[in-house]
Parts: structure tokens; sequence; C-alpha cells
């Protein structure tokens, strides 16, 4: 049975190019940017056609400007590959990234679990996510996550999402958060603990979009690479 891996270090070194591009060994392996830095053609709103303007491209960033900008997704959807990114978190802010999401329910994370995106050091916001460990890189409400791994609000974080069949795979800043086998009874334990427990659809895509989450903060997403796997 695979374990999970909490917090352990990992070979993947933190992404050091200048934003919106690729390392040479990223070409060589097959990694493409899913975002260029100046537009946002490839994203759509959540079952929309278009992007809300309270999205924007500024500095080389797809930045939520404030609430009310809905859901922001891949009109691409991927099965099995490994997601690269940079996220930059507002002071007592909260987002996420989520996976293998479909338009199916009223929300994307009916259906597509979530890379936590937050202001770990908060003192004041969010206390009931930060006590039960749903901070920056962890696997929302499934893997607990410590502050120490993520850098502090307004400064960038490096992340990776890798999903190969039932295999999760969660880093941030050059650390694994979660590594864990869907397949497992270990996971059974671990998804019955969790709020997703009586979700139907939560985790059951095969295939799905990526979705950046509108949680009424200011958050900004770079460097947008990906390997279909």
């Amino acid at each position: 049975m695979k374990s999970i891996i909490l917090l352990s270090a990992l070979a993947l070194p933190v992404f050091a190019g200048e934003p919106n591009t690729l390392s040479d060994k990223e070409k060589a392996d097959g990694f493409k940017l899913i975002f260029d830095g100046k537009s946002l053609d490839g994203f759509r709103n959540f079952k929309k056609e278009d992007v809300n303007a309270k999205w924007i491209v500024k500095d080389g960033a797809i930045t939520l400007t404030e609430k009310g900008g809905g859901d922001l997704l891949t009109k691409d959807q991927y099965a099995n590959f490994e997601f690269r990114f940079e996220f930059k978190i507002a002071p007592e802010g909260n987002s996420g990234i989520m996976w293998r999401s479909s338009e199916a329910g009223k929300a994307p994370y009916e259906t597509g679990p979530e890379y936590q995106v937050l202001d770990s050091r908060s003192k004041t916001a969010y206390q009931h996510e930060i006590k039960r460990g749903n901070l920056a890189g962890a696997f929302y409400d499934i893997i607990p996550a410590k502050p120490e791994v993520s850098k502090p609000a307004g400064e960038w974080n490096e992340g990776s999402i890798k999903v190969d069949g039932t295999k999760i795979t969660l880093t941030i800043n050059g650390t694994v958060t979660a590594d864990v086998d869907t397949s497992t009874e270990q996971w059974k334990e671990l998804l019955a603990k969790s709020k997703f427990a009586k979700w139907e659809k939560f985790n059951k895509e095969a295939k799905g979009h990526l979705v950046f989450q509108d949680h009424g903060d200011v958050v900004s997403f770079r460097s947008l690479r990906v390997k279909e796997l």
C-alpha cells in the first residue's frame, strides 16, 4: 500500500526562471505553457463562455481583483498530468486550485479536489481553516500542511499538482505536502474524516478542468506549466 508522505524533501527544484517561461529541461520533458503572461486566452469562467472583468492580467500574472469574478477554469481538460505554477495571496486571503473538475454540479469543488491557497500566517482571518491545517499547499480538508512551508502573504510561492491515475502528489516551495493513492484503504479513511465523505461526485472524474477559485480575496497566478502524462 502506498503511504502518505507529509512535508518531505523533494528533488524537484523550485522554479527559478523568468515568469511565464519554460526551462530547457521542462521543454525537453514535454511541459507546455498554458498562460502567456499577456492574455486570458485559454480560460473562461465556470459555466460561462467568457471571463469576468474582475479577473485581469497584470504584471504578467492572472489576478482576481475583487470578489465576484467567479471561478476561472482552463478551457482544456486534463486526465493525467503534472501542473506547475506560482501563486501569491493577499494578506488574510483565501483561494485554491482544483483539478479534474467538471461543470456537472453547482460549483467546481463538488467534483474537483483542491490545492489550498491561503495566507497561512494570518492572525485573524480563516482561523477555522488554519486550525484544521488547511494551509497553503495542503490537500484541502484531506491532508494538512504546516505554515512554515509557505511564504508570507504577498510573496510568490511555487507549487505543483501531479495526478497519475489514482496517485496524487502536491508540493509547495520544494516540499511534498501530500502523496496519496486514492485506490487505497488509507485514502478511504482520510476521505471519511473530511467534509467530502458523502459527496457523491467528489474526486470521481477521470478528466477535468483546472480551476482557480474566487473565494472573495485578491490572488494572483503565473508561470502555469502543464505536462500531460
